[in-house]
C-alpha cells in the first residue's frame, strides 16, 4: 500500500544530536535543519524548553551553567563578562549561580529573561574566546566581577572570589596591576571602588597573596623602624630569591608564610634552601606565619622589632671596622 505522502521522507531525529554539546541553540538554527512544525511542536511536548528569547535548551540540560552560558551568549549575541568569563578564563573556580552576560551600549536587550542572567551594558566588548565561549578582557571581567561582589547582589562569599581572581591574575602575569589601576579610573561608580584601588596599591607594592596584602598593613609596618622594603631581590648562590619585606641595612629578611602553600614539605625544604643561602651572605630570615600573624598581629610586630635591634649593633660595629 503506497504511503499517504511520497513526496515526504519518513526520518527521526534526535534532539541531542541537533541541539550540539552544550545543549542549546537558536531557534531559528533548529527550525531550518528541521522544520518549523517540528520546533513548535517539541516545545509544546515539553521536549525543548525555551529559557531566553529565540533560544532553545534540552530539559534535561536547563539546570547546567554551561548551557546556560551558551544560551546567554547566543541570545545576547554579544560575550560573557565579570565572573562567568573568568570561570571560563581559569582565574576562578567556581563559575556561581549567575551567569553574566556584556552587551553594548547601542543594543537593548528585553527584560523578559531568567533570573538566573546578570546583564551589564559596556563600551569594551573586545576579547577572546575561552573554552568555546567569547569573553570580554581579563581586565575589563576582573572590574565587572568586583563590582557584582560589592553590589546588593554580591556577598561576603562573592567579594572574597573577586579579590582572589584579582591577586591571582596579578600574581600570574595575566594582568598587570598598572592596567587593573587603569581599568578602575575609567569607573567612577563602581560599587566597591576604594576597596579595589587599595588592593591595587598593595599589589603594585609587591604583594602577590591575600596574606601579604594583610600583612603590609599590619605586621610589616612596624611604628619606631625604618620602612621595610616590599619583595626585595637578593642574589644568591641558588639565585634570586625574594623577600616579602626586608631592612636592607640590617640584612633581615622577613617572610609571610601563608596557610596552605608553605604546609607542603617540597615548599618547606625550599624554603629552607632559601634561609641558607641567604644565611651564607649574612642576611637573618625571619619567618611569620599565617596562624600566628593573624592571631596577634601586635606580637608579630614586636618580633620583627626584636629582630631589628638585635641584628642593628653588630652590622654597625662591623661596618665601624671597615
Amino acid at each position: 500500500m503506497p504511503l499517504p505522502y511520497p513526496h515526504r521522507a519518513v526520518m527521526s531525529v534526535e534532539l541531542g544530536q541537533v541541539m550540539g554539546a552544550d545543549g542549546a541553540r537558536l531557534r531559528s538554527e533548529v527550525a531550518a535543519e528541521t522544520g518549523t512544525t517540528s520546533v513548535s511542536r517539541w516545545i509544546r511536548d515539553g521536549r525543548l524548553l525555551r529559557p531566553l528569547p529565540g533560544v532553545l535548551v534540552v530539559p534535561d540540560r536547563a539546570g547546567e551553567w554551561r548551557t546556560r552560558a551558551t544560551a546567554a551568549v547566543l541570545w545576547s549575541r554579544r560575550r560573557l563578562c565579570g565572573r562567568s568569563a573568568l570561570y571560563l578564563a581559569d582565574l576562578v573556580t567556581e563559575a556561581g549561580g549567575l551567569v553574566h552576560v556584556a552587551t553594548g551600549t547601542g543594543r537593548h536587550l528585553t527584560p523578559r529573561r531568567p533570573d538566573w542572567v546578570q546583564v551589564r551594558v559596556v563600551d569594551d566588548l573586545d576579547g577572546p574566546v575561552r573554552q568555546g565561549l567569547p569573553v570580554t578582557r581579563d581586565v575589563v571581567s576582573l572590574v565587572d566581577c568586583w563590582g557584582h561582589a560589592h553590589s546588593e547582589r554580591g556577598g561576603r562569599r562573592a567579594v572574597e572570589v573577586a579579590r582572589g581572581a584579582v591577586i591571582g591574575a596579578v600574581r600570574r602575569r595575566r594582568v598587570t596591576a598598572d592596567q587593573v589601576h587603569d581599568e578602575v579610573l575609567g569607573r567612577p561608580r563602581l560599587p566597591g571602588r576604594g576597596l579595589l584601588l587599595e588592593l591595587v596599591a598593595a599589589l603594585r607594592a609587591g604583594a602577590q597573596s591575600e596574606f601579604e596584602v594583610w600583612g603590609m598593613q599590619h605586621v610589616l609596618d612596624v611604628p619606631g623602624l625604618p620602612a621595610v622594603q616590599q619583595q626585595y631581590a637578593l642574589e644568591t648562590a641558588i639565585g634570586t630569591i625574594r623577600f616579602d619585606g626586608a631592612l636592607e641595612a640590617e640584612r633581615l629578611g622577613i617572610e609571610l608564610d601563608g596557610a596552605a602553600y608553605h604546609r607542603s614539605p617540597d615548599h618547606w625544604a625550599r624554603d629552607r634552601r632559601r634561609d641558607a643561602a641567604a644565611l651564607a651572605l649574612d642576611w637573618a630570615t625571619l619567618r611569620i606565619d599565617y596562624r600566628r600573624a593573624h592571631a596577634d598581629p601586635a606580637a608579630a610586630r614586636a618580633e620583627i622589632a626584636a629582630a631589628f635591634h638585635a641584628r642593628a649593633p653588630r652590622i654597625a660595629r662591623e661596618r665601624a671596622v671597615i
